[in-house]
């Protein structure tokens, strides 16, 4: 996708049409709009989003910026058109190519002012795509044609301004990254498809549990309202570790302020160890749930071993006593009647009495091992089970040993953060012990919420045990009644592709992740050259993990530069990670930066994306040292002009 020009009618500081080109080529991807804060520059990218996603848009700048469409109304075309008693049109109007093809999608609204009160009396929006002999196609359904090329709910990632940048790049901002990689690889439709299923799943359950009669009625019944129960602690943990997020956020919030006061270093640092230390062990007791669930299935069977047990006795019995053949007797008999010789040393030749013999007891042993095979091959498959159910057994034995020691490291490490709050609590100085005071009670929240996340998982356990144990029950008597048979298979197929599908979900945002790590590493290393001594992460959690090279918290070490340009690194890591490639245009890209990281994000910038849309302010981000690198790599370079008297902007072409 590439934009082609955008057109502004009446729109802010715009009086009546104007027209800026995006055209660029490979080798010169930028294009630059330089203009003072309040001069039209950030209309320009409002234009833009507006000219894109319409209503959409009014909402963002509604809830974000408390602002409504017609404030953007431009005050000379609507006094004009009081004055006469017209109404005025604004609008905006956005050319763009994609996959070879070129489109126009417009924005308009028609309003009239009576009172002082604006009314819009028309508002429209359409897309056409035309071709370069003036044929045009309109395309009705805008919403789900954009979607497919740049969806509005990640538009925030490829078009964004510098206020989200510092936004992002302060401590708290978990709940963003977090979603920005989620909406980018389409986790969302996981999520939704894995919650239709279940509904899907439950839907059948009850058509089964209504068909059912007898002894068939009161399995059902237990094994809906089992399933009830799991996916009732299920929101439960998952509205637990919601509140878990936010908490977390809160205290890093606290803990940002409580690092930059020189009277608590010594203890700070403590606490940075300490709060390592319990991140590690949480990983590792997250680890050894996911590795118990993982083996319960298998060690939940150990019901029926001693009968797996007795029946393998039974099996080798049979195989001792040759009831069950082996094949060694049926290739030593081959063998003989091919060399014509007999082990004990009598050589026969074809057709007489011994090799007749012989070859009646190969046939013998043939039809004797076809007739046992599915003996033999149950009997090694018993043999298989009855050493994997054990060995999970005991697997699940020592991680449950493991569990609890880690479970005990854990409170011990809590005691010594919950000391070390106290002497904050207890300081002198007012300013920490109000901090120390707020971060002790979202730090007494957190561990009450981790408690109980820990108490539903282990309902979820028993639950998934039980439910394992009736569905044996359910299977074996469903087959009795052919219709709530029909539903139970349903069911279960409708249940088992969530439970995948959710499995799907869980891998997929654990490496989509990683991967966004992986590249925000890479590119604040490009943008900052002399921080590789720092490692860059994203936690489970999604919060930015930097460390040192001794690997303590250096997060809040950033200088304000290298925070934003972290959160540029991240911002455009997911545009890579997208694969979308749309345009990128961002409004004040090197706000509050210093210089050298100017320079950098500067010289790095054009080879982020195919086309690169820049809105600047003139001196402190639009300098001899971003001139000197960006000039060479633009196609072209705007001016905005504002006439204080007439309040209004005009586009100037360098």
């Amino acid at each position: 996708m590439r934009f082609e020009k955008l057109i502004l009618e009446n729109f802010s500081s715009y009086y009546k049409k104007h027209q800026i080109d995006f055209l660029t080529t490979n080798e010169k991807p930028v294009i630059i709009i330089v203009g003072g804060g309040g001069k039209g520059k950030t209309s320009i990218f409002d234009a833009l989003n507006w000219a894109l996603y319409g209503k959409q848009y009014e909402l963002v700048l509604k809830n974000e910026s408390q602002k409504n469409i017609t404030d953007y109304l431009n005050e000379t075309a609507l006094q004009e058109a009081t004055q006469s008693g017209y109404s005025v049109e604004m609008a905006c109007t956005l050319f763009f190519e994609h996959e070879g093809k070129h489109y126009r999608i417009q924005q308009s609204i028609v309003a009239k002012q009576d009172d002082k009160k604006i009314e819009i009396t028309d508002q429209m929006s359409t897309l056409f795509e035309f071709s370069i002999t003036g044929n045009s196609n309109e395309i009705t359904n805008i919403d789900s044609f954009l979607n497919e090329i740049l969806p509005s709910n990640v538009r925030d990632y490829f078009l964004f301004n510098g206020d989200r940048i510092n936004r992002l790049a302060l401590p708290g901002s978990s709940e963003e990254i977090r979603d920005g990689i989620y909406r980018v690889v389409d986790l969302e439709l996981l999520q939704n498809g894995a919650e239709h299923l279940r509904e899907a799943a439950k839907t059948f359950r009850k058509g089964a549990k209504d068909l059912s009669v007898g002894e068939v009625a009161d399995i059902e019944n237990k094994y809906s309202d089992a399933y009830e129960e799991l996916d009732s602690f299920k929101k439960k943990v998952a509205n637990l570790n919601e509140e878990k997020r936010a908490l977390d956020d809160k205290i890093e919030i606290v803990d940002a302020k409580l690092r930059g006061l020189d009277e608590i270093k010594e203890l700070q640092k403590k606490r940075d160890v300490l709060k390592a230390k319990y991140a590690l062990n949480e990983n590792n007791y997250k680890q050894i749930v996911n590795d118990q669930r993982s083996l319960a299935a298998t060690a939940s069977l150990g019901f029926a071993l001693a009968e797996i047990v007795d029946l393998e006795t039974v099996l080798s019995e049979k195989r001792e006593k040759g009831e069950i053949p082996s094949s060694i007797s049926k290739s030593l008999l081959q063998d003989i009647l091919e060399i014509g010789k007999c082990i004990c040393g009598t050589e026969f030749s074809d057709g007489d009495h011994v090799f007749n013999h012989l070859n009646q007891r190969l046939e013998y042993e043939k039809k004797k091992q076809e007739a046992g095979q599915d003996l033999l091959d149950l009997y090694f498959g018993l043999s298989s089970a009855e050493t994997e159910i054990k060995r999970a057994k005991q697997r699940l034995s020592e991680l449950e040993k493991r569990r609890v020691q880690v479970e005990r490291t854990l409170a011990e490490i809590d005691k010594e953060l919950n000391d070390i709050l106290k002497k904050l609590v207890n300081a002198p100085e007012e300013e920490i012990s109000k901090l120390a005071a707020a971060l002790r009670e979202y730090t007494d929240e957190l561990s009450n919420i981790r408690l109980n996340i820990q108490s539903y998982q282990s309902k979820i356990r028993e639950k998934e045990e039980e439910i394992r144990s009736l569905q044996a029950k359910r299977d074996e008597l469903g087959a009795k009644q052919e219709k709530v048979r029909r539903f139970q298979q349903r069911s279960n197929l409708a249940q088992n592709a969530a439970d995948e599908l959710q499995r799907i979900f869980e891998r997929f945002a654990e490496d989509s992740r990683i991967e966004v790590q992986n590249f925000t590493r890479e590119e604040f290393q490009k943008f900052i050259p002399t921080a590789k001594a720092l490692k860059i992460g994203i936690d489970s959690e999604f919060h930015y993990d930097v460390r040192d090279q001794n690997e303590n918290p250096a997060l809040q070490q950033l200088s304000n530069g290298q925070k934003q340009a972290l959160s540029l690194a991240y911002i455009t890591s997911i545009s890579r990670v997208s694969e979308k490639n749309p345009p990128l245009v961002i409004d004040m890209p090197f706000g509050r930066l210093d210089e050298d990281v100017q320079d950098n994000i500067a010289t790095r910038l054009p080879e982020l994306a195919s086309q690169v849309i820049l809105l600047v302010l003139p001196g402190p981000e639009w300098n001899e040292h971003t001139q000197s690198i960006l000039r060479s790599r633009s196609s072209v370079i705007y001016h905005l002009d504002f006439d204080d008297a007439l309040r209004q902007t005009t586009i100037r072409k360098e």
